[in-house]
């Protein structure tokens, strides 16, 4: 496959030249490696050096985009690049012969690796880029600094050393897709969506979370090796790289889940997509899409689907109007920032990580959304089904898809293979009780209890709560008239224990 390195450069000349001389020398296929040097606007423009690999030559951002930062640049290099594989590498390395033949190798075998070398942080004095090139030529480019004097991109390398190198990782392997090497398919990265070039910092881990949504597996490969000349950002300045950061991940990545500590806020990618289909009458659709919205869980965006084109404003009559169910839904939810009016039901819901479709004849309890992701992370699952009570088919069930299992899943089914047994094979699948999780068919509720739930308060326990006193000494706080009524027969149970045994001591102290 043909492989395109893809390298920013903004006022670096030096380093890159050190970069260039090491790339000279790759054990992969000459012919089929292009490297491609995105100066961002450097001052002086930058040059190619006279070491430098066969097939280089540089693209000016300003000759192809208005924007700025490595994130656009790395999208000016793939869009302005030709290889099957785009392979990224900053312009202050010094890789290893082997280094790109090392990672790629994994994209003859599946399309959806994504390969992350390592790398090891030096501060001595730069060598000459003879000396780089005479070294990669002799096979003696490890001994080009001294080990002891060099440091390891600690950060990652934990947690792949603490996952077997990612095959015991989660859903947050993506962490470990920062720094300045990796390479992908360039299918792969359509796919994703391709870099944000909006942002300015942490793109490798915002587009590292949508590689994950996208089906990527991570793989890091120990024999692409290479020294990064002088410390990482991170290494220097981790405090406020930190404090940049997270505003702009937390709007993009519900993934890992302390980025959002605000409670009850809307972000550009929820945690959880609902979806709905608004065929049932008003009332029905209303309580079911309520009891979503009034979850624990607020990180959640649904979608309501039905035909809303046809609602027009020509006249009719008002009260027998064929439409009026599904109008009046419109105009309850037309002015709800988390809920969307859309014409079909949609394959994925990506870049949002869950999906969760359910009948408009399902009402959830306020924790059930939770207790389903919850499931979903415990066991790894691509798919978590819950049958209500009532429901008589598993067609009736409540399912929270994977979007990367979902993503996967649609790569590789067969022609009208049920999707559903494609992601229980691809990443494994879970039923569980709607009993125990709380979800209902609304069909069978009295008309009278088919009502939205009461809006939830947020205040302070020692101020709002009540609280009652077990007969230990033990006291348990109470919050809503279900609580009460449960910590009431509770403390009963307990006051009958123990008057029991009091009875019981007195008689044997009579005996």
């Amino acid at each position: 496959m043909s492989v395109s390195v893809i390298i920013p450069a903004y006022n670096c000349q030096p380093a890159l030249d050190l970069t260039l001389a090491a790339l000279a020398h790759q054990t992969y296929p000459e012919d089929l490696l292009e490297v491609v040097v995105v100066d961002d606007s450097s001052e002086p423009a930058i040059e190619l050096p006279k070491i430098r690999p066969a097939n280089c030559r540089i693209v000016r951002v300003a000759e192809h985009s208005t924007g700025w930062g490595r994130s656009n640049a790395l999208h000016v290099g793939a869009v302005n690049s030709t290889g099957e594989i785009l392979h990224w590498l900053d312009a202050d390395m010094v890789v290893f012969p082997e280094h790109v033949e090392a990672q790629v190798r994994w994209h003859h075998t599946s399309d959806e690796a994504v390969t992350l070398g390592y790398k090891r942080f030096v501060s001595e004095e730069w060598p000459t880029p003879e000396e780089v090139a005479e070294r990669s030529d002799a096979g003696t480019l490890d001994r080009l600094f001294r080990i002891e004097d060099s440091e390891t991109h600690d950060y990652v390398e934990k947690i792949i050393d603490e996952t077997d190198q990612l095959r015991g990782g989660d859903h947050l392997n993506f962490r470990a897709h920062v720094g300045a090497t990796a390479a992908l398919t360039r299918s792969l990265y359509e796919a994703a969506g391709g870099l944000d070039t909006e942002l300015r910092l942490g793109e490798d881990t915002e587009f590292g979370y949508r590689l994950t949504q996208a089906g990527a597996v991570f793989v890091p490969e120990p024999a692409a090796r290479s020294w990064h000349l002088g410390a990482s950002h991170m290494m220097t300045k981790g405090p406020a790289l930190r404090r940049y950061n997270h505003p702009y991940l937390a709007d993009r990545m519900p993934h890992p889940r302390w980025l959002r500590a605000g409670a009850n806020r809307s972000w550009a990618v929820p945690l959880v997509t609902a979806v709905v289909p608004a065929d049932a009458g008003f009332e029905m659709v209303r309580v079911c899409v309520d009891r979503l919205l009034a979850n624990d869980l607020t990180d959640l965006r649904v979608l309501l689907v039905a035909d809303w084109a046809e609602i027009t404003d020509h006249r009719r009559s008002i009260l027998d109007d064929p439409l009026l169910d599904r109008r009046l839904i419109a105009t309850t939810y037309r002015s709800e920032p988390r809920v969307e009016l859309v014409q079909e039901v949609p394959e994925t819901v990506f870049p949002s990580p869950y999906l969760l479709r359910l009948t408009p004849y399902v009402g959830v309890d306020a924790d059930t959304v939770r207790q389903l992701v919850s499931i979903a992370d415990e066991w790894q699952v691509g798919l978590v089904r819950l049958l209500p009570v009532g429901a008589s088919s598993p067609d009736e069930a409540v399912s929270l898809w994977r979007t990367s299992a979902l993503s996967r899943a649609v790569r590789v089914r067969e022609p009208d293979e049920p999707l559903h047994k494609v992601v229980a094979e691809v990443a494994g699948e879970r039923w569980v009780s709607g009993a125990d999780l709380g979800a209902t068919d609304l069909r069978l509720l009295p008309e009278k209890e088919l009502t939205s739930p009461r809006p939830r308060l947020v205040v302070r326990p020692d101020k709002r709560s009540s609280r009652i006193t077990s007969p230990d000494g033990k006291t348990i706080p109470v919050g809503g008239l279900r609580s009460l009524a449960g910590a009431t027969r509770f403390v009963a149970e307990r006051y009958a224990r123990g008057a029991a045994g009091r009875v019981k001591r007195r008689i044997d102290r009579r005996g």
